[in-house]
């Protein structure tokens, strides 16, 4: 069930927009991966983020997004990460 809420949140948060221009990933700490290592401003850009309570919730989630519906990423997220993000690509976030 949380997998469904996380996947229908992001799209929804993401709309019409096509999806490869959207980066899909999984972390321990959103706020760090996005706007220290992705370089998202938190200000002014798009991004989102949900808690997954799970590391396998947040690997599943992340793996079903990429897959199915195309965005940009890959996996990874550390150890245990419990979180799944999304965020538009500009010319100076980092993938």
């Amino acid at each position: 069930m949380v997998i469904n809420t996380i996947v229908k949140g992001i799209l929804d948060y993401v709309g019409l927009d096509n999806k490869t221009n959207w980066y899909v990933g999984i972390a321990e700490n959103p706020k760090k991966r996005l706007f220290i290592e992705h370089n998202v401003r938190e200000n002014g850009d798009l991004w989102i983020y949900y808690d997954a309570n799970s590391e396998i919730n947040a690997r599943d989630t992340e793996k079903y997004l990429l897959e199915r519906y195309s965005f940009k990423g890959g996996v990874g997220g550390g150890i245990h990460p419990t979180y799944v993000y999304a965020y538009k690509i500009t010319p100076y976030t980092k993938k």
